[in-house]
């Protein structure tokens, strides 16, 4: 994998080598979310530009502001729609005019939908069904197909995209209680595509300079209700709900240089959650 470090003036460490990001310009898709805020804080701490992609427009901006003031690296906040190709061009012609060629996209983009839904699948509406898809499935799609064209162009790059543990297992209707919801099927059968549609890329763009590696993510602690939280932890190895900054170590791993020798990888991080 090129090292886009351009930094060349004085040896580095061997962590430094590994996992610094100096010069390199990364996208994260759903910046301005749960998960997505904390891979921008770990990318701009590590050195890099970082654009702050999402449709939230305050969002995006105030946290590329704070990115700002707490690294001191560049930043762009980036309002657009990854379900939509044309916006996803013109976010990609203003970073690469005002941040440079990205050579790193973090896909975190999710969707469930307005709430949660009847666990009846038999009454889960298509029009639900549509929704999840397009943003979980076809916008992660899109936005590997903007972005790795600008890679192409620029001679590689690395993208993480993100699934979740319910696109590895079934969601479990049991931590739901008596509540009568359940997160939805379109949720589990989009991270699940988002999974192979990791594998192929690698696969189809290995002569690319392109990696391309999954984070499978457990869930993470947003204030759900405590019965929800109490049979979540029980049904955990590691007994807690995840931390938003519990990802930013494996995210970071896989954009980096520390990854180097990997594509087409599948990484757990759900405290142990799919491991019974």
């Amino acid at each position: 994998m090129t090292d886009f470090s351009n930094d060349t003036n004085h040896p580095k460490s061997t962590i430094d080598q590994l996992f610094r990001l100096d010069g390199r310009v990364a996208v994260v898709a759903g910046g301005a979310g749960r998960i997505g805020r904390a891979v921008c804080d770990a990318l701009a701490g590590a050195g890099a530009k970082v654009c702050v992609m999402d449709i939230d427009e305050r969002a995006a901006r105030d946290l590329a502001a704070e990115l700002k003031d707490l690294h001191g690296e560049e930043t762009l906040p980036a309002v657009v729609d990854t379900t939509n190709e044309g916006s996803l061009n013109e976010g990609v012609r203003e970073i690469e005019t005002k941040l440079g060629a990205p050579s790193i996209l973090v896909n975190s983009t999710q969707f469930r939908g307005k709430g949660f839904y009847s666990s009846d699948v038999s009454e889960y509406p298509r029009e639900a069904w549509d929704l999840v898809m397009n943003a979980n499935l076809t916008g992660v799609y899109l936005t590997c197909q903007a972005i790795g064209r600008a890679m192409i162009e620029h001679g590689g790059g690395s993208i993480v995209n993100l699934s979740s543990t319910y696109g590895v297992v079934s969601a479990d209707p049991r931590i739901y209680g008596t509540s009568g919801v359940n997160s939805p099927v379109s949720y589990a059968a989009s991270k699940a595509g988002v999974i192979n549609l990791t594998r192929y890329l690698a696969i189809h763009w290995r002569e690319k300079n392109i990696r391309v590696n999954c984070l499978v993510p457990g869930g993470v602690f947003d204030n759900q209700g405590d019965e929800f939280v109490r049979e979540y932890c029980a049904r955990t190895p590691l007994g807690r709900m995840a931390k938003a900054e519990d990802y930013q170590g494996a995210v970071l791993f896989m954009a980096s240089q520390a990854s180097s020798y990997m594509t087409g990888s599948v990484v757990t991080v759900d405290g142990g959650w799919t491991a019974w």
